[in-house]
Formats: structure tokens, C-alpha cells, sequence
């Protein structure tokens, strides 16, 4: 990871990620826990499992590679550009978003759920002024899935000052003597600062791993920035990459163990009662296998870039953006024909895919 040449399977991984938000979202819409989503149509656990599948790794995952694309970043960037870059591709889409995109999930939220009456635009008076939990689920003011964008450009703003401090504390390289008969020529060069990066990589592993279930504003925040931090560092160390060729050897083993516990997870949670603690423990467990599984299987097989590849990497944050009015939207006006559950959520895939994917292209041409 720590070449100059691109590394194809870390824009792979991410648009293969961000393209499973459609069938993610889709599903929200039959979640057993209780959330009123923007439109909600029944409990059904066979299609609320594919959000129990994905939620443990999927955010986490992105938040890795953010970090690691961050370091790429900072290497042909100085701080004050990158945040400069950071403000405006992330805070422009941002605020048209909350502005344009999110009173769309807002509105159809204040149809289904409280009968709302008025007008898409007439609305808009009330989405700027009903503040409560930020979901929208009520029809007020919400971050919806635009909550991703915020946290990464916060994250990418502490990391910087983080990062600059860290840099201005690591030692300078030193040099010891070569060992004595056998010993290779030269000097030896013991760099202290790569110590150093192992020691915050494991301490930021572990800290990741231990906050899982600390979950201000709703969201596991301290997971997602040590993740960041943790593929900046694993990126910035000249070990990366060796690091990674290991984590790759245990690919199988890992996927085996992520298979087993995400089914486990998803049994105990949806079909299976008195299990808590160990449904706990699956959940975490489908969290670190997972990250670690897809991250190893895209080292060894997505490590490439095609035509078709390319095109989705290059549309993956425009189709972030706009998948999830799209869904809704779809989700909405086939409830209006009068087609049952199950009809609904395949023909919202069936639709919402290609739909998201088209307007991704045409933002991607202007």
C-alpha cells in the first residue's frame, strides 16, 4: 500500500460496498426492530436479515478505506489542500443535499407515517423547522443517509490536526552500527516512528473493537474514526503492504469464520430469543471477520482496473448520494399500485439499480 502505483481493489471494495445501499435500503423498509424508516411496510425477517447480514462491516469498511485513500491524498497534497479539497467535495454535496435530497425522504416520511397532506414544496416549511432526532422519520429536518458525509469530512478534519501532530513528535531516523561478522554492509537503519505506527494501528484495532457498542448520536463514531485512522496509518507504514499480503493468507479462514457468525447473528437476532449475549458476540465478531474477510478477498482478487470497474469507482459517490431518495421513491409509488410486500421490494431493486446507475452516469458526463 505504500507504492506510488494506484491501488486498483481499495476503489473496487468501495464501490461494490456503496453499490449494496440500494438493497440495504430497500430492506429497511421490513426491519423488525421497531424503526419507522422513511416508508415501512411490514415486519419481514427473511428481507430484515439482509440489514442484519450487512450493518456490522459495511460502514466500518468504508471508513478503512476513506483513511487509506486519505494517505494516498496527503502524499501529492499539502494538510491545508487536502482539507481544502475535503471542504469542497464533501461539504458542497453535503449542503445540497440537506437542502434538495433529504426533503424528499423527509416528506414521503410525513405522508406514510402521519398523513401529511400538502405539497412536496409546502413541505419544505416544515422540514426546516421541525428539529427532533434528525431521522426525518417524523418529517422534520434529517441528515439521512447524508450522515456518512458529515461524520467523513469532521473525521478527515481531526485526522489532519492528529496527524500533523504526530509527524511534528516522531523521532528522526537514526542509525546503529551493523552487527558484527555476517551482518550486512552498511548500517543498520532502526526507524522509531514505524514502532510507533504498529503500536497506534494495534491500539486503534483494539479500541475499534471495544467501542462497538458505544454508540453516541446513534452511531458507533469512535469505531468509524480509529477504522480512518487505522488505514491511514497501515498505508503510511512501509509494512503496509507486506502487512496486507500476510492478512491476505488467512482469506479463507477468515471468510469461513464471517460466513458462520453473520448466519449465527442473523438466527438469533430475527429467529431465536434468550440469546442476547451471544448474539452480541456474533455481531461483533461479523464485524471484525467481515472487515477483515472483504479487505483480504478484494487484496487477492479485486486488484485490478477495467473499463467497467473504472466507470464505477468514478460514480460511486454520486450514486452514494442519490440511491436513497431514488428507493423510497420507488418503494412510495409502487405502494400506490397496490402490489404486496414481497412484490414491492424485488421490483424497487429491480428498479432503483439501474435508475440510481443512469443518473450517476449522466452527473458523471456533465
Amino acid at each position: 500500500m505504500s507504492g506510488a502505483k494506484r491501488v486498483h481493489y481499495i476503489d473496487n471494495l468501495r464501490w461494490i460496498t456503496v453499490f449494496l445501499l440500494v438493497l440495504y435500503h430497500a430492506a429497511m423498509a421490513y426491519n423488525t426492530w421497531g424503526e419507522a424508516n422513511y416508508i415501512f411496510f411490514s415486519e419481514i425477517p427473511a428481507i430484515a436479515a439482509i440489514v442484519t447480514f450487512i450493518s456490522p462491516w459495511f460502514m466500518p469498511l468504508l471508513f478503512l478505506l476513506a483513511g487509506i485513500s486519505s494517505c494516498f491524498s496527503l502524499r501529492k497534497r499539502t494538510t491545508s489542500r487536502f482539507l481544502l479539497e475535503r471542504a469542497i467535495r464533501l461539504g458542497i454535496p453535503l449542503l445540497i443535499g440537506l437542502t434538495v435530497i433529504n426533503p424528499i425522504l423527509s416528506y414521503v416520511a410525513d405522508v406514510t407515517h402521519n398523513g401529511y397532506d400538502g405539497s412536496f414544496f409546502s413541505h419544505y416549511g416544515i422540514y426546516f423547522t421541525r428539529f427532533t432526532d434528525l431521522t426525518g422519520y417524523d418529517g422534520g429536518f434529517t441528515l439521512g443517509h447524508l450522515w456518512f458525509i458529515a461524520v467523513l469530512l469532521l473525521i478527515s478534519v481531526i485526522s489532519c490536526g492528529i496527524i500533523s501532530v504526530a509527524k511534528a513528535l516522531s523521532p528522526h531516523p537514526v542509525s546503529a552500527p551493523a552487527d558484527q561478522e555476517g551482518s550486512p554492509e552498511g548500517t543498520t537503519t532502526l526507524k522509531k516512528g514505524h514502532t510507533g505506527k504498529t503500536i497506534a494501528c494495534i491500539l486503534l484495532a483494539l479500541t475499534a473493537v471495544a467501542a462497538y457498542e458505544v454508540k453516541p448520536l446513534g452511531k458507533p463514531l469512535i469505531v468509524y474514526f480509529c477504522l480512518y485512522l487505522l488505514g491511514y496509518c497501515l498505508c503510511s507504514m512501509e509494512s503496509g503492504k507486506t502487512f496486507a499480503e500476510k492478512l491476505a493468507k488467512g482469506k479463507w479462514i477468515f471468510t469461513a469464520v464471517f460466513l458462520a457468525v453473520s448466519v449465527a447473528d442473523i438466527v438469533l437476532f430475527h429467529y431465536v430469543s434468550g440469546y442476547e449475549t451471544l448474539n452480541t458476540v456474533c455481531s461483533y465478531l461479523a464485524f471484525i471477520t467481515g472487515v477483515t474477510a472483504l479487505f483480504s478477498l478484494g487484496h487477492d482478487y479485486l486488484d485490478y482496473e477495467g473499463k467497467w470497474s473504472k466507470r464505477n469507482a468514478k460514480i460511486s459517490y454520486t450514486f452514494y448520494i442519490v440511491h436513497f431518495p431514488i428507493v423510497v421513491l420507488t418503494q412510495y409509488i409502487l405502494m400506490k399500485t397496490g402490489i404486496n410486500d414481497i412484490g414491492n421490494f424485488i421490483l424497487t431493486n429491480l428498479i432503483a439499480y439501474p435508475l440510481t446507475y443512469a443518473l450517476s452516469i449522466t452527473r458523471m458526463k456533465k
